[in-house]
């Protein structure tokens, strides 16, 4: 396996071939280089996870007075799914593809997607925000927008085909959002870090855990969105082995 740029995705192989300790990446690619499904050519049986993070949730944003109500109301239309090479890019489009929908797509990056709805030149954004991003409070205070949710059986069919989904509300504070109209439950994988279980010992895992855990306020004041965690939200486990030593502090925690 060729290791090249590409955040989450290439700490995954770094962490599984021993190139680096340890990383930071997106539950679905830790999963999927667990397993060695695309796009990875073999599994990365290596990886293991330290703890999780602030969750990242499926969202499908429109102005409040669009005439898209459900997500088969995208097709045709002008639609933002990230950048080529994100996850939320591949990620919509499964989803499109699961309902068998075709879009007028643009790769654009939060910001940028956030302008040209501001300026009237997108129909709809999809993407995976954390519950305080910045672009969509950008967006949320300057005009009325609405979430579409997922149709409730695609939820159930990428929940079960992937360990590290589950369903949780976006935004968890709807008050952040002045003039976002709704909330919706929808698709959910957190951020986590990943260690390599040959590299970082169980007790050099155990020490790191804990530190982060006692230390997780001063942390959490350097990234909003890690505010509205629970302490026991880093024990949350997403289809791959808890490293022995964050197991074991977990557990004395009791939180496992």
């Amino acid at each position: 396996m060729t290791l090249k740029p590409g955040g989450g995705t290439s700490n995954v192989a770094a962490v599984g071939m021993g190139q680096a300790e340890l990383a930071i990446t997106l539950s679905p690619s830790a999963v999927s280089g667990l397993k060695g499904e695309k796009p990875y050519t073999n599994s990365l049986p290596n990886i293991t996870q330290l703890f999780a993070l602030h969750g990242f949730k499926i969202t499908t944003l429109v102005p409040a007075d669009s005439s898209i109500t459900n997500f088969r109301d995208l097709a045709g239309k002008r639609v933002s799914i990230g950048p080529n090479g994100w996850t939320i890019n591949t990620m919509a489009k499964k989803i499109l593809a699961m309902e068998g929908i075709t879009i007028n797509a643009e790769t654009l990056k939060p910001g940028d997607a956030v302008q040209q709805m501001k300026d009237g030149n997108l129909d709809a954004i999809i993407n995976t925000p954390s519950d305080l991003y910045a672009p969509f409070l950008d967006l949320a205070s300057s005009r009325d927008i609405r979430l579409v949710p997922l149709n409730s059986g695609i939820q159930d069919k990428l929940i079960a085909e992937n360990d590290s989904f589950y369903l949780s509300d976006w935004p968890a504070d709807p008050g952040a959002y002045p003039k976002l109209k709704n909330t919706v439950t929808t698709v959910s994988y957190p951020n986590i870090i990943i260690a390599n279980k040959d590299a970082i010992s169980e007790e050099l895992g155990y020490q790191i855990t804990k530190r982060v855990v006692e230390n997780f306020e001063s942390i959490a004041s350097s990234e909003k969105s890690l505010a509205v965690l629970k302490l026991s939200d880093l024990a949350i486990q997403v289809g791959i082995p808890l490293h022995p030593g964050s197991k074991r502090y977990f557990s004395e925690r009791g939180w496992l």
